[in-house]
């Protein structure tokens, strides 16, 4: 199979140029465009899309990144609130017990001298202090003992507990942060492609992906691998919704974690981590239920490779869950760069 790594746009650009009238490879802009230049290049029109796409995948992967991040955040809030709730429990118990002795022998004539100590004295110089022999002295010493240590590991877990809730908040804003970008990316995409006659915005917001049924000869798959890619196929038309892992719309990492899912195999969340966690391999290696790598390393965009040349992946808002393919000679080729290829 030939390198992809380096596609030029040639014949089907100039094959959907000719397919609305256009001529020298440009795009006649729709009336009250808002576009300085009265036409522009085809090439050109793609390439903005493609950044613009670009830009919102990487953010939407940020998003994607600050939503798991948040997520275990919350579970450590929840397991340190409950753990401190336990603890104060725990705590009110035993100086309620304290408490109770002291009313007890001070009915009976008096508080003992020790107890009498750790009411009136700080517990650490209570705990200090020596020639506790008789029984009771011990016991007491033991309780107060409980009491300072329940006191410190409270005292730690508030703090750790008031130290993640900043943190949960410094996460939902860098959430917030990139879900509008996301939406800055697309409103500017929308702009551009609403410039265009209605053939030729279809065409970019296609991205060379389809979700029209692939006819050609797939390879047989097995295993898991059979599973994942059964999933990734039986999803195509689906719609893209950044943060979504479905089972009705995905993201681009959202696709590929679901299919594992699917398969009975746990990966990480976003492609970075994905491409992190996957074993590299050579494209000659490529087998269907691989992944395939875009837009550099750490990748900003992923798919999963189906054989014979094909993937499928979750494009871009514009088209949802599209067949795509390897091959520049393809009618599904993405004009996307590859920069990698990875089997989990």
């Amino acid at each position: 199979m030939a390198s992809h790594r380096a596609p030029k746009v040639t014949g089907r650009a100039t094959a959907a140029a000719a397919v609305v009238g256009v001529t020298a490879g440009t795009v006649a802009l729709m009336p009250g465009t808002s576009q300085a230049s009265p036409t522009q290049s085809l090439s050109q029109v793609k390439a903005e899309v493609a950044t613009l796409n670009q830009q919102a995948e990487v953010a939407g992967q940020q998003y994607d990144a600050a939503q798991e991040q948040y997520a275990k955040l919350q579970q450590k809030v929840d397991g340190l609130q409950a753990q401190i709730t336990r603890e104060q429990s725990a705590l009110d118990t035993l100086e309620t017990t304290m408490g109770l002795q002291a009313a007890a022998q001070y009915r009976n004539g008096g508080i003992s001298p020790t107890l009498q100590l750790a009411l009136n004295a700080s517990p650490e110089k209570y705990l200090s202090q020596a020639g506790m022999q008789d029984q009771q002295a011990q016991q007491e010493a033991m309780l107060l003992k409980s009491i300072v240590q329940e006191k410190a590991q409270l005292a730690q877990d508030k703090k750790a507990a008031t130290a993640a809730l900043a943190e949960e908040q410094q996460v939902r804003s860098q959430a917030a942060a990139h879900k509008a970008q996301i939406a800055a990316s697309l409103t500017k995409e929308q702009a551009l492609l609403a410039t265009l006659s209605a053939p030729v915005r279809a065409t970019i917001a296609a991205g060379g992906g389809s979700t029209s049924g692939y006819n050609g000869p797939l390879p047989a798959v097995s295993g898991r691998a059979a599973a994942a890619v059964a999933y990734v196929k039986s999803k195509v038309g689906d719609p893209y919704v950044y943060g979504d892992t479905g089972p009705g719309a995905f993201d681009c990492s959202g696709l590929i974690y679901a299919a594992y899912a699917s398969a009975g195999m746990s990966i990480p969340r976003t492609s970075e981590e994905q491409a992190a966690a996957a074993t590299s391999i050579p494209e000659s290696a490529l087998q269907p239920g691989d992944v395939i790598y875009f837009y550099g390393y750490p990748p900003s965009h992923i798919a999963m490779y189906v054989g014979n040349g094909m993937f499928i992946d979750a494009r871009n808002s514009n088209v949802g869950v599209v067949w795509g393919s390897l091959d520049p000679s393809s009618k599904y080729y993405s004009y996307m760069p590859v920069s990698g290829y990875g089997r989990f």
